[in-house]
């Protein structure tokens, strides 16, 4: 799995998202993702964490992906970083 199909999959199954993919390895089942949110109000980073994860579950479980070290924002946290790209 790419980190463009990544992307896509978690902006189309978490509406109004932004996610932000990078393969750490180069064997593309190793990846840090940034996902910025508005699914996230309210939730505790765990959760937030599970949101994502969820997402990939039957990947996860078949090896396509081994790793995925996730940041997760709500578009609030995110603004207060003063960031404005993923």
């Amino acid at each position: 799995m790419s980190p463009t199909e990544i992307q896509k999959k978690i902006e189309e199954k978490l509406k109004g998202s932004q996610a932000q993919v990078k393969d750490l390895t180069g064997t593309a089942d190793h990846y840090q993702v940034v996902v910025i949110s508005p699914e996230f109000e309210g939730k505790s980073m765990i959760d937030q964490h599970r949101l994502v994860k969820s997402v990939f579950e039957k990947d996860i479980a078949s090896g396509e992906v081994h790793a995925l070290s996730l940041k997760t924002f709500t578009p609030n946290e995110w603004a207060k970083r003063g960031t404005k790209n993923v």
